[in-house]
């Protein structure tokens, strides 16, 4: 039996990397980022987005976990801040659906990621809260009319390896395996308009 096709944009991330990891025995997974992978695309590049899609063809999964913002206060913001950011992970996770739409084969599943700082505010985390709390409102939103597919949205808190490379510290930090693991449960349940979040026991 063929494996399903999933595209996976951000596969080298810390959480994308995990995905990939989780994920790789039964998908058969086409690894998208801006510099490495199957495919190196600019997410925010509507036009390189359209052409992915056309070569790629027909396929049953994908799973962003891609885009970059702003980290600051809001006197280290310029309006071009706010801009940069929601043009790559906004708009780079909406054109992935708005475009991969009509390449998705029937019962496709979109999951794309959002982020704690939609829900939680800290000193720094400004723009990321905009941008994630715009993307679960996509989600939301199109839960109603993508008839004949999913879409849903991990909201992850901070991976342990993320705290390090910030130069936080990451005692409080989840392992990024565990939000991996939510990225399958969204694909595979086949709920729909959803916001997954990581609950400790």
């Amino acid at each position: 039996m063929d494996k399903k096709k999933l595209i996976l944009v951000g596969s080298t991330g810390v959480i994308g990397s995990k995905v990939k990891e989780l994920l790789s025995t039964d998908y058969d997974i086409i690894d998208v980022n801006r510099t490495s992978g199957d495919y190196h695309v600019d997410v925010s590049d509507a036009d390189a987005v359209e052409a992915m899609f056309k070569t790629i063809g027909h396929f049953d999964a994908l799973i962003a976990t891609s885009g970059s913002g702003k980290w600051g206060t809001i006197d280290e913001h310029s309006i071009q801040d706010f801009h940069d950011g929601l043009n790559s992970k906004l708009m780079g996770q909406i054109n992935l659906v708005m475009l991969g739409r009509k390449y998705a084969n029937k019962g496709a599943s979109f999951v794309l990621s959002s982020g704690i700082l939609a829900h939680e505010t800290i000193v720094g985390g400004l723009s990321f809260g905009v941008i994630n709390a715009g993307i679960e409102a996509f989600v939301r939103g199109a839960a109603h009319e993508m008839k004949g597919m999913t879409i849903n949205v991990v909201s992850p808190s901070f991976a342990k390896k993320t705290m390090e490379q910030m130069g936080m510290d990451p005692e409080e930090g989840i392992p990024a395996i565990e939000f991996a693991e939510l990225y399958k449960l969204a694909i595979e349940e086949g709920d729909t308009g959803l916001v997954y979040h990581f609950e400790e026991d």
